[in-house]
């Protein structure tokens, strides 16, 4: 049996603070750090609006400084292919705008697991196709993808004008000589969405649109 002074020192030793439990010093998601080529913050790591199949959906997908401009013949044939494929995942390309350094696209797909999914593919075969054109290897993606549910007539209209004359507001943005009519070789859709502002190429890569919105609804938005 072990001696009553023994038992008071052993009672005098400092007790070590639990370290389980609790909020960790530094757990949890991390603050959305800023983009690469400025100070606004990245796309808020929040849940994504759930997506019914008769709501088209604005995408924008940013690309980091390294990446080449993309508004090049090089550049652009890189990334076809994987515009192109996005209908193998059940993702409906409509209408697209590539930009220097990011991409605007409409698209139909039966839900957020879809769009996801879709966009994931997208980005690893674009991301693959424009490092090997430029004999590089790294990030690709700057951030993740922005997605906009479109649900009423006024939302389509005004995302269709965005999306298919987006060059010719950044050409205005940098007050630089615009005419009457700006030819983008880079955007797309059906040739009856087209603003009178701008001459599209016809695209291969689109498919027609389903949605009541896209087909007709847009044209009743006042």
């Amino acid at each position: 049996m072990p001696r009553r002074g023994k038992i008071a020192k052993q009672l005098e030793l400092p007790v070590k603070e639990r370290s389980w439990g609790g909020r960790r010093a530094g757990a949890g998601r991390r603050p959305n750090a800023p983009h690469p080529w400025g100070n606004t913050p990245g796309v808020p790591h929040l849940k994504r609006a759930e997506i019914e199949r008769r709501h088209p959906v604005h995408v924008t997908l940013r690309l980091v400084p390294e990446v080449w401009n993309l508004r090049s013949r090089r550049s652009f044939r890189a990334l076809e292919n994987a515009l192109f494929r996005l209908r193998e995942l059940g993702v409906r390309l409509t209408h697209y705008s590539v930009q220097g350094n990011h991409v605007h696209a409409i698209v139909e797909v039966e839900s957020r697991h879809a769009l996801a999914r879709g966009m994931r593919s997208f980005a690893v075969r674009a991301a693959k196709a424009l490092n090997r054109m430029m004999g590089r290897s790294g990030r690709v993606i700057a951030d993740r993808y922005h997605a906009a549910v479109l649900r009423t007539p006024r939302q389509v209209r005004n995302a269709i004008h965005y999306v298919l004359a987006n060059t010719r507001k950044h050409l205005l943005e940098r007050r630089a000589s615009v005419g009457p009519v700006t030819a983008d070789d880079y955007a797309a859709g059906p040739a009856d969405h087209v603003p009178k502002t701008m001459r599209l190429r016809q695209s291969r890569l689109l498919l027609a649109p389903r949605t009541w919105l896209l087909r007709e609804g847009w044209r009743r938005a006042t």
